[in-house]
């Protein structure tokens, strides 16, 4: 790729992120001034606690709002695109970018999807089917003060919440009668340099606190024992013998995913019934054989793709000959059919909900990936 084509890229990026922030900023002012003559820190937990007393209500309002003709025109889209994809040739060259994007193919059907935390960023379509038995715990990492996720998933299936963070302190409001741990810990994969994570992360402390996704001051005092693998983890809060197929995770971390997923022993990914991720920066072509290694390792632990959204923060959509994919991801992996993938599985589901609430970004176009084995 030429210096031009990453210069332009690197400032649509640049601009993607100045809107993100000004969205944010606009829609916490605007809720703010609902509740003018309180106090910040009782303005503060009454933001908090609405937002999850509105997770815990039905989540029927969203599909509520479109007419019975546009599910149904989503629907035939769907359909329609699925038999577009099936119709290309793999004519993407072979290598790491081809085998990284066929891993990444909607595969395994669910019965009962259902929207788990925010209506926006922070919420995330998952399959509900047969998760109401046999979970002990949930795992959420990326908080940054909010967790609609993970409340709603230790409020509704009577689990113990762990939290994870270190870059802001900001602790969400409990759920009634929930079991929430919250660390002060960022998560870190097996080979990594605790010490120069956590160097690496305070250089950036003052951006992320402006763009809303940190706190300066936090950052500013991370050292090394900020930072854990999964396996230590799993270890502190109790679950390094969990049973397979137990707990739940989300992880949203800023690409610290990657190596994460390639590093960890597929033996501690098995201990998950469901996992919900958010993919960074697909454009970084020089990263896909880690991004491959990555997913390939949460598909040798069982599971398979049932559900994925572009996330209309992240930047366009990144083009490789015939495929396209949004270059920020919202996946969800339940387990893999036995019978092996299924070929009908919708790209859209009514649930889905477009990250950013400003209404002049639209939801991102839907994935076009390799499908052949």
């Amino acid at each position: 790729m030429s210096f031009c084509i990453l210069l332009v890229l690197s400032f649509a990026m640049v601009r993607a992120q100045h809107i993100r922030r000004e969205a944010k900023i606009n829609v916490h002012a605007n809720t703010k001034a609902k509740l003018e003559g309180e106090t910040p820190t009782k303005v503060a937990a009454l933001v908090q606690q609405a937002a999850f007393d509105k997770l815990l209500d039905s989540k029927d309002q969203a599909v509520k709002g479109r007419s019975r003709s546009e599910s149904h025109a989503l629907h035939a889209q769907s359909k329609a695109l699925h038999h577009k994809i099936q119709s290309y040739a793999d004519k993407l060259a072979p290598g790491a970018t081809r085998d990284f994007l066929r891993t990444l193919r909607l595969c395994a059907p669910c019965t009962k999807y259902e929207r788990f935390g925010e209506d926006n960023d922070g919420g995330y379509v998952m399959c509900s089917d047969g998760l109401d038995k046999g979970l002990v715990g949930a795992y959420s990492y990326g908080i940054n003060g909010f967790d609609g996720w993970g409340m709603a998933i230790a409020s509704r299936y009577h689990i113990p919440l762990n939290e994870y963070d270190c870059t802001s302190s900001k602790r969400p409001v409990v759920c009634k009668g929930c079991d929430v741990h919250f660390h002060g810990e960022c998560i870190l994969n097996q080979d990594g340099d605790a010490a120069a994570s956590a160097n690496a992360l305070k250089g950036v402390g003052d951006q992320r606190a402006a763009d809303h996704e940190g706190e300066a001051g936090t950052t500013s005092k991370i050292g090394a024992a900020s930072f854990k693998t999964l396996t230590q983890m799993l270890k502190d809060s109790g679950n390094a013998n969990a049973a397979e197929r137990s707990l739940m995770l989300k992880i949203d971390v800023e690409s610290a995913e990657w190596k994460v997923f390639a590093q960890e022993p597929v033996e501690n990914l098995k201990k998950f019934r469901e996992i919900v991720v958010e993919y960074h920066w697909i454009h970084q072509v020089s990263n896909h054989k880690l991004y491959y290694d990555a997913v390939k390792k949460v598909e040798d632990a069982g599971f398979a793709v049932a559900h994925m959204h572009g996330n209309n923060f992240g930047g366009p959509m990144q083009d490789y000959g015939e495929f396209s994919i949004p270059d920020v991801i919202e996946v969800t992996y339940i387990q893999k059919p036995q019978a092996g993938c299924s070929a009908d599985v919708k790209y859209h589901n009514d649930l889905d909900m477009s990250n950013s609430p400003n209404p002049s970004w639209a939801e991102m176009p839907d994935a076009v990936l390799p499908t052949s084995l």
